[in-house]
Parts: structure tokens; sequence; C-alpha cells
């Protein structure tokens, strides 16, 4: 699990990229813990997969509207937009991996996803001090970020457990 904490480490290379990190991974947990209340694990690999592109489409779409809408240089700066986004699709895969190989060991969906949602509280809190860091906070500072982070995938944990 490090080294995929360490795999986009020269790739994402602020605390922009980071946040959207943080929101791929909530958005991917969040569907992940709804889709396996009646689905397969098929059905909840794809809900997943759908839900967090459609995320990504929307906020994308947004900022494209926003910072590319008129003038020279359109298509470039459209490009550059959706390329800054892409972290949020990136991150949802690692929760998705673990999932896939922890029904492939016990299974079980609900403790593949269990599991699944335990990783990606794990690299929420890693995501949030890693992007407080590249902002310039204090090391303190960035923990108590990274325990925020943290929060938003216990609160997915526990929006899982209030729906089962």
């Amino acid at each position: 699990m490090l080294g995929a904490a360490r795999l986009h480490r020269d790739r994402w290379s602020d605390e922009r990229e980071l946040a959207h990190a943080i929101l791929g991974t909530v958005v991917g947990a969040a569907a992940m813990a709804v889709a396996s209340l009646h689905g397969s694990l098929g059905e909840v690999v794809v809900g997943v997969l759908v839900t967090v592109a459609v995320y990504w489409a929307a906020e994308r779409y947004a900022a494209v509207l926003a910072a590319a809408v008129r003038g020279p240089g359109r298509w470039s700066r459209s490009v550059a937009v959706l390329r800054r986004g892409w972290p949020m699709i990136e991150a949802a895969y690692t929760p998705l991996v673990v999932l896939m190989a922890a029904v492939l060991v016990t299974g079980r969906l609900q403790t593949g996803v269990l599991v699944a949602l335990v990783v990606a509280t794990l690299m929420l809190g890693g995501f949030g001090h890693a992007a407080a860091r590249r902002a310039g906070t204090s090391r303190a500072a960035a923990i108590a970020w990274g325990a925020g982070s943290a929060m938003l995938g216990v609160v997915v944990m526990l929006l899982k457990m209030l729906l089962h």
C-alpha cells in the first residue's frame, strides 16, 4: 500500500491536484458503499467507475467553461483544464483494485468493500497531509488537515453501516 501511495508522488505535484484526488477518492468510496447494498462485484466496480467519471466530467466541464469559453487559445486552455482534474479519476482506482483483491481472497463482497473503504480512508489522510505540506503549512497543521481528510472516509464508512 505504501508503494501505491508513492505511485503518483511526482505527478500530483501541487495541492490542487491532491484536492482532486481527495474528491475522487470520496466520490468513489461513497459510490462503492451505496452500490454494494444490492449489487454484485461487477456492478459495484461499474457503478464506481461511472459515478466518478460523471463527477469528473461535470467538475471539469464547469472548469473548462470558466477558463476557456472565449478568446484565442481556447483548445489548449481546455486541454490543460481537463488534465488538471485527472487525479480525480486516478485516485478512485486504488480502492477498486483493493476491493477486487479482497473479494478474490475472501469471497465476500461486504468484506472487500470494508477493506477498500479503510484503504480509501488511509489514502484520504495521506492526500490531505501531502496537500497541506505542499501548500506550505507546518507539520502539525498538515497532520490536522490529514485527519480532517481521513474523517471524510470515516463518514463514508458510517454511511455504509447506517445503510445496512
